[in-house]
């Protein structure tokens, strides 16, 4: 079990196999997913600059609060409400099974979509927090 601002949280580690990143005119998604399967998309909507996660059932709620890319390993902190309309624990966890490629690839997009939350990446492009 993890803590989240002092409270303890459940706690999951999902495995992604494979990452893509779709810019379209109204927005940056970042796919998450695992046995060809979409576990998790994270998206920015430039109209308002709002940030969102979809779950693979299609229900929508709001991005995390805070983030962090070290490594292979991601972590995601879900509000109370975001991990109940998502179906995800607060403390989301990901260990990503992909290339150093497809790591950048995260790395970017996420620095960009969720560019508001508080963040600590440290990767092999270098370490950088908000």
């Amino acid at each position: 079990m993890a803590r989240y601002y002092g409270q303890p949280v459940d706690s999951a580690r999902l495995r992604v196999d494979r990452v893509d990143v779709r810019q379209e005119g109204h927005g940056l998604t970042l796919i998450l997913g695992a046995a060809g399967v979409h576990v998790m998309l994270i998206r920015l909507r430039y109209d308002g600059w709002v940030d969102e996660v979809i779950n693979g059932a299609g229900a929508i709620g709001p991005g995390p609060g805070a983030w962090t890319l070290i490594g292979d390993e991601l972590c995601l902190e879900f509000g109370r409400e975001s991990a109940t309309i998502l179906g995800f624990p607060r403390d989301c966890r990901f260990h990503l099974a992909v290339d150093d490629d497809a790591i950048r690839l995260v790395r970017t997009a996420l620095l960009e979509i969720l560019d508001c939350a508080c963040f600590v990446v440290d990767t092999a492009d270098g370490r950088v927090s908000s």
